[in-house]
Order: C-alpha cells, then structure tokens, then sequence
C-alpha cells in the first residue's frame, strides 16, 4: 500500500508544481512592473475531459516583487486558489519564481514542500530523491525549433511492493508548437504554446527498457506583456496492472483560463491601507529565507517577533515605531533547526500570529 501511496505522491507533486504553476526576448512575455494581477478561472475535467463547470474554481496570482533567488534574479509571484469567487478575501499562500535569460524563461522547482505534512513520506532516501529535483529548469524557450522536444529532467528511483521493486523512471519534456490565437473574456491574444509533458517510466528487467505508464501533457498558452492566458491538463488514466500492481486510478485534469473582471490584468493599488492584516510568509515551507509582509492602518508603536514551537522567542525582526503604511520583514533561519515557528504582529490592540515552516 505504502508503494501505491508513494507512487500517487510523486505523480501529486509534479503535476501540481511541473505543470501548473519565448526567438523574442523571453522577458517581453511577462509584465515589466511588479504589482499586476491575474483572474484565472480553474475548471476540472471529468475522466472523458468534459468540463465539470459546476466545480470551477478561481485563483488570483499576483506580481509581487523582483528578488534574488538561489542565485538569480527572480519574478515573484504570489498565489491563492481554490476561490468561491474572484472577490472573495483570501490571503496568498502559494509562490513561484520565474528568471528570464535572453530567449528562454526559468522555473525554480522544489518538490518539498509538498511533505511537511505527510509523515509517510518523511525519509531520508524519499527526500533525498525529491530535493534532487530542486532547481532552475529552462521551462520555456523561445527560439526552440517548432516541434522538436528538449528535457527538463530526468531521475531514476526504485519502488517496493511487498518482495518485489520496480524501477522508475521520472522525467519531463518540453516542445513548442505553433503560435496560436487564444480568445479570452478580455479578447483576442497571439500566444506561444508548448506543451510540457511530464512522464513515470517503468524499467523492464532484462535488459533496463523504460516503459511509459503514464504520460500528463501540459498545453500552456503565452500572451507577450500578459504571461499565461490558458493551459490545459487533460485527465489521464493510469492502470498499474501492466507492472503487476492490481491498481488503477485517474489523474484529474483541468483548464485554466482568464476570467471575468474589470480587466484581466491590474495594478495593485498604492492607497494607505484602512485596516491592519498579517499575511502568510512566502515561501512556505523555506530554506532559509522567507518573507513577511504586513499592513498597518495607524502609526504607532509595532513588534513582529518569530517564536518555536515551545514558545521561545528566537528573534525579533521589527521593534519600533512605523507609519501606517505596508511593510516586508526579511526572516533569515540560517542559524536554526528545521521546524515549526511561529511570528506575531502586535501594533497597539492588534495581535495576530502565524505559523511557518523552516526545511533544510
């Protein structure tokens, strides 16, 4: 059971971080200021990839931010999914981080932060596979030749079902199509498309001959100044009985698509804020820097302090006076344990806490 588990998992995790989450300049295709937004609705698809439009979803991203970022110059962007409605008041709590580099556009990839919350999977040799995925991957090139495919990754592992082990084979590829006119609820947009595919092979023994067994293509389509406008994951269905695991599943799919709003892009407003708010640091789960930002309606006196899980505090960040206004504290762990902590604004009557994690 562990096996099918582990197997689910890692299929979990690059479909929701790989294929989620440019001969022109490939930074052309992203907004060129911090503070812009996206409207995205996010749509299911059934097992015959019929749109179950009773299930939609919303997910707002947000600019954030240009940050250096294991070792490069990076495009934050914010993320809250799972909406009721584009209007509904949710706080960020996914990142991503995009580098641009002449014709190709980097995605900063990083499995772990899918387990801190699933103890199965809390191995050393688990997740010593997983962090071998961490990294810059050249995700979308430009000037790539119309239909040729290039990889991303590729990881061999092995997986144990009562006395027997399969070999798997882990991989990603990326290909560019033709460019294709995309019609959205805020017009008409020329867009680069590609599909990323991401694929779990199984070895045949002898000789070592990896075998697909299941195969997720991502089609995501690029508007220049706008990013993603669509992309598509179709369901796809897995049968493991062709490796001698009596288990079958479906791996849901899903469109992505701008939505209604007043535009599909906007800018985030600079007024003073008319109340006070925490939000969640980002990235979380993190190693070892985070961020924090913060929101204060009144001018006074302001503590933001990061606590352990016994209660200890382990460091303050801000401890002085501060105009209204929104404000980011850094949060640097380099010099602690992995784990749970804690950080509390305190500004007057206002108290609030939050918790991250620290994963090294």
């Amino acid at each position: 059971m562990k096996s099918k588990l582990k197997l689910l998992f890692i299929l979990f995790i690059f479909t929701n971080i790989f294929t989620d989450s440019y001969s022109q300049l490939a930074s052309t295709y992203f907004p060129a200021n911090p503070g812009y937004k996206w409207y995205y609705k996010n749509t299911p698809l059934d097992s015959l990839n019929n749109p179950v439009n009773s299930e939609s979803t919303f997910q707002i991203d947000s600019f954030a931010n240009n940050v250096t970022y294991n070792g490069l110059l990076s495009s934050l962007v914010l993320s809250k999914s799972g909406l009721s409605s584009i209007s509904q008041n949710a706080p960020y709590t996914d990142s991503s981080y995009f580098n641009f580099q002449s014709t190709n556009a980097f995605y900063y990839l990083n499995p772990l932060s899918f387990i801190t919350s699933i103890p199965i999977f809390d191995s050393v040799a688990f997740i010593a596979f997983l962090r071998s995925f961490e990294g810059w991957y050249s995700y979308y090139r430009f000037s790539q030749n119309v239909n040729t495919n290039y990889t991303l990754f590729s990881r061999d592992t092995t997986v144990s079902f009562d006395s027997l082990t399969f070999p798997l084979r882990i991989s990603a590829t990326g290909r560019r199509l033709n460019d294709q006119t995309v019609s959205t609820v805020n017009g008409n947009y020329l867009s680069k498309k590609f599909i990323t595919t991401f694929t779990i092979s199984y070895g045949l023994l002898p000789p070592l001959i990896y075998i697909p067994i299941v195969s997720i293509p991502d089609t995501t389509y690029i508007a220049q100044n706008v990013w993603v406008v669509k992309d598509v994951i179709p369901s796809v269905s897995v049968d493991l009985n062709t490796i001698g695991i009596d288990f079958a599943f479906t791996v849901p799919g899903r469109i992505r698509e701008l939505t209604q709003s007043a535009v599909g892009i906007s800018e985030e407003s600079n007024l003073t804020p008319d109340d006070f708010s925490l939000s969640q640091n980002y990235p979380n789960p993190f190693n070892p820097v985070t961020i924090i930002n913060y929101r204060l309606s009144n001018s006074g006196f302001v503590s933001l302090k990061v606590f352990d899980i016994l209660g200890n505090e382990v460091k303050t960040l801000v401890n002085e006076k501060l105009n209204a206004g929104k404000y980011s504290a850094e949060f640097n762990g380099a010099d602690l344990p992995s784990g749970v902590y804690f950080y509390r604004l305190s500004s007057g009557d206002f108290n609030e806490v939050k918790m991250m994690s620290l994963l090294k």
